[in-house]
């Protein structure tokens, strides 16, 4: 209900909502940083039957340039990107001319300003409908949900998790897990009773 009232309104402005939306679900769903998912590229980084996305534009180790990294294209990620460039990219002015995923109104790589200012849009629209959302929010706490998501479901593939979040540290990893108080509370619950996770 929340999304529908976001995406309310006609044309162009809705495309430009819709683009938003895909790319903060994009952010939770594949742990990309908001760098990287501002230079995805249609045809070169989406690999909708693997079910894998690219970042070529990946921090390398120390930062000595760029680098190509993996990560995934999870089944929600995937249909909402599809509906996506189906129904919404098409509206958005001169986003024929490039094959940016998610380009700005006139068709170039968006700012960190304006990327950031969609953010703070769409978390405002969120509070005035009182859906519960972190103060903490932002681009870089999406890859915390990942992180956090991922670790929850698969806790025996911390390295998987540190490859898709391309990372060399371990303890890097280890300060994005932000696990919620209801969860904390069921593995309690599970090692108190002496039944596995």
């Amino acid at each position: 209900m929340q999304t529908l009232n976001y995406l309310t309104s006609d044309g162009s402005y809705r495309a430009i909502k819709a683009r938003n939306y895909t790319m903060l679900l994009l952010a939770a769903e594949s742990g990309l940083r908001i760098d990287e998912l501002l230079h995805l590229e249609i045809s070169k980084d989406l690999f909708f039957e693997s079910n894998k996305l690219q970042t070529r534009f990946a921090k390398s180790t120390h930062g000595s340039g760029k680098r190509a990294r993996v990560t995934l294209f999870s089944p929600l990620a995937r249909d909402t990107v599809k509906f996506y460039l189906k129904e919404n990219r098409p509206q958005i002015l001169c986003a024929h001319q490039t094959d940016l995923l998610f380009p700005s109104k006139m068709g170039k790589r968006m700012t960190y300003t304006s990327a950031h200012q969609a953010l703070e849009e769409m978390i405002q629209v969120a509070r005035k409908t009182e859906f519960e959302i972190s103060p903490h929010m932002s681009w870089h706490w999406a890859r915390r949900i990942f992180a956090t998501r991922f670790i929850e479901r698969f806790p025996e593939k911390l390295s998987v998790l540190i490859q898709l979040l391309g990372h060399q540290n371990p303890n890097t990893v280890h300060r994005y897990i932000r696990h919620s108080q209801a969860w904390m509370d069921q593995e309690l619950r599970r090692v108190l009773e002496g039944t596995p996770t």
